[in-house]
């Protein structure tokens, strides 16, 4: 046998077994394409309605909120209230009506409200003083007052007295003068003795019937001056009476106007609305100017299934069905030390959109078997925004197939052309 064909069969041998080995050895198709993480369901776009000026920043992207949690505080352009300057007013008013309440009620003390009294303490002892002050000047009226009854009543006792002793003259007179009378009839009395006892009885009654009325002057003049004093006392409760109407009015409206201040304070104050993850936040820095309406950040809920939106090349549509398997890796994530994500296509969209350079590219969504990597769900999580590429196991090929691919290729395309 020839020396060449001696060396011919090792070589021969060698293909046969490549050939074999490439015919049946079997190698993985994959469709690569690039996506995001988005959340999958409704998100919450967080909106204000006046809009404001940036005052404080409470989050930033990819934080986790609870419900209720400080967002965004602004500074509204509506703003005009002070609600501490209405605060102290408010106190105030508080104070002021206690006062007046003692006053209308003719109290000797004043019950203030402890908490306003505690917030208050100068006010409260203005209030105090003031109360004293009135007191003592109503007591000094109603003093004087009280020493023209006294006095009224000490000119009553007097003419009562002067009544009582004219009217006993008058009786011992009316005697004499009765006697005189017989004793004249019968000549033992002078005329002229007579006619001067007739005088004294005359001008006794007419002292009496002076003093009479003047005694019901006096005693009228008593009736007058207690009036007075009532009257005084009625004055002092009816005007504190009519100022506690004003405080009451006043306590209303200052009411009126801190609740508009902390609803506005609510309003200032942007508060999450649900359990979630902050994402796209438009506002950054304080100062910035939000205007009514606008889009200020996202909160995804938190719980809410995570897909990836990925894109696919319309050359590629062919390949790629719903429920095939996918290995998702994150660029967050380094593939050689945290690895992928398995999962499978959910979508295929049935027509292409065109993206922001103008290339066409089929929608899909893919959802993965965990949304965290690793076996802590809550160290490495998925969250919305993450990038990654998504390898989409679109089926097997032999090691011949693949060779032997671009001449079929080049055979079915070659000879074609003028």
């Amino acid at each position: 046998m020839p020396s060449w064909r001696l060396a011919a069969w090792p070589v021969m041998i060698m293909m046969a077994l490549i050939l074999t080995w490439s015919n049946f050895t079997k190698l993985e198709e994959v469709t690569v394409t690039d996506g995001e993480v988005i959340p999958l369901g409704d998100f919450q776009t967080i909106q204000h309605l006046e809009g404001g000026i940036v005052k404080e920043i409470h989050v930033r992207d990819g934080q986790i909120v609870d419900k209720g949690a400080a967002l965004i505080l602004l500074d509204l352009a509506t703003s005009g209230v002070n609600r501490e300057e209405l605060q102290v007013r408010l106190d105030g008013q508080i104070l002021l009506k206690a006062r007046l309440e003692a006053e209308a009620q003719g109290k000797r003390t004043i019950t203030f409200p402890e908490e306003a009294a505690k917030r208050r303490p100068e006010q409260l002892a203005a209030q105090r003083q003031n109360f004293e002050a009135r007191r003592r000047q109503l007591a000094s009226t109603i003093g004087a007052l009280g020493q023209a009854v006294k006095q009224r009543r000490q000119d009553v006792k007097e003419l009562d007295a002067q009544i009582r002793a004219v009217k006993k003259n008058l009786n011992l007179a009316k005697k004499r003068f009765a006697m005189s009378k017989n004793l004249l009839k019968d000549g033992l009395t002078p005329e002229m003795e007579h006619l001067q006892l007739e005088a004294e009885v005359e001008s006794l009654e007419g002292e009496t019937q002076t003093l009479i009325p003047s005694l019901s002057r006096a005693k009228s003049a008593i009736s007058e001056a207690e009036s007075r004093v009532n009257e005084e006392r009625n004055r002092f409760r009816s005007g504190a009476r009519e100022e506690l109407v004003q405080a009451e009015q006043a306590l209303g409206r200052i009411n009126e106007l801190l609740t508009s201040a902390d609803e506005q304070g609510l309003r200032a104050m942007i508060k999450s609305p649900i359990d979630g993850v902050v994402q796209n936040m438009k506002y950054n820095t304080i100062g910035g100017v939000i205007r009514p309406g606008e889009p200020i950040m996202e909160i995804v809920p938190t719980g809410a299934s995570m897909v990836i939106d990925a894109k696919l090349k319309p050359a590629d549509r062919a390949f790629v069905t719903v429920d095939q398997r996918v290995m998702v890796k994150l660029s967050t994530y380094d593939y050689a030390i945290f690895g992928g994500l398995e999962g499978k296509v959910t979508m295929v969209a049935p027509d292409t959109v065109i993206d922001e350079k103008g290339e066409p590219y089929f929608r899909i969504f893919v959802k993965t078997d965990k949304t965290y990597i690793g076996d802590d769900p809550d160290l490495y999580k998925i969250t919305p925004g993450m990038q990654a590429t998504v390898d989409i196991h679109t089926g097997e090929k032999s090691v011949m197939e693949y060779l032997i691919m671009p001449v079929l290729k080049l055979k079915s395309e070659a000879f074609r052309e003028r």
